[in-house]
């Protein structure tokens, strides 16, 4: 489960970016639920490549809006096995991520719920340094956008 929330929310609690996922599931712009590989060497990586994609090369370099985050994430994360739930509580999962938004230095937590303690708080580049692994095949943001770009391109000049 990947929730979107201003970290406004947590930078106040005692717990911070380490507090329970569920405190903060009312006020989350998306649940998405992706089926296959929550834990920090997959998905971890995956966020935090993304995040880092959007930044540098997709110009977000301010992660104010979490609406506008979220709506992203959810495109760019699609396929069959992705579900959009009311909260974080709607279904079993091993971990919750928080892509924490609402300024410039964007921050992730993972909290794993079979063991009811925050595993990880930090930055995309922290997550990478601690958690990527090799020959994983992980997602080439950039080459993804470039091809859904030119199949969009294709697809205006078949109209007009």
């Amino acid at each position: 489960m990947t929730m979107v929330v201003d970290r406004s929310y947590a930078e106040d609690h005692e717990a911070g970016f380490a507090l329970k996922p569920k405190l903060v599931s009312k006020k989350a712009n998306v649940h998405m639920y992706l089926h296959h590989d929550g834990y920090p060497e997959w998905r971890g990586i995956e966020l935090a490549n993304w995040i880092k994609h959007m930044q540098e090369y997709r110009g977000f370099t301010n992660f104010a809006d979490g609406s506008k985050i979220a709506s992203h994430l959810v495109h760019d994360f699609h396929y069959d096995s992705q579900y959009l739930y009311p909260s974080v509580k709607n279904i079993d999962h091993e971990y919750t991520w928080i892509i924490w938004t609402g300024k410039p230095d964007v921050w992730l937590s993972a909290y794993n719920n079979y063991n009811k303690v925050c595993e990880f708080v930090g930055t995309p580049d922290k997550l990478i340094n601690r958690y990527k692994q090799k020959n994983m095949g992980y997602t080439d943001w950039a080459d993804k956008f470039i091809v859904e770009t030119d199949a969009i391109n294709r697809t205006q000049k078949n109209t007009n």
